[in-house]
């Protein structure tokens, strides 16, 4: 029983750097790691990017919609462009 804690360590080891260490750095627990830290780098970024687009000062960004508002006519489609004008 003294070498059964040696076995676990080392088989520890082994599952979270045996793929480092045969060469496939893409396996390995720090490559991992620095994909998990780019995705959160990028999700801050953006966030940060939409949040200065909303500060004061800045005019409201125009959403182009399928549909008309209430209070737009589309003449073209109506046949009555020089009615309205």
């Amino acid at each position: 029983m003294k070498g059964y804690r040696l076995w676990v360590i080392a088989g520890l080891a082994l599952i979270t750097n045996g793929a480092a260490l045969l060469g496939f750095g893409q396996g390995s627990v720090g490559a991992l790691a620095r994909a998990i830290e780019a995705n959160h780098s990028i999700a801050h970024n953006i966030e940060r990017a939409n949040t200065l687009g909303l500060m004061a000062g800045n005019p409201p960004v125009k959403v182009s919609a399928d549909f008309l508002g209430p209070f737009e006519v589309d003449c073209m489609a109506l046949g009555m462009c020089n009615a309205l004008a």
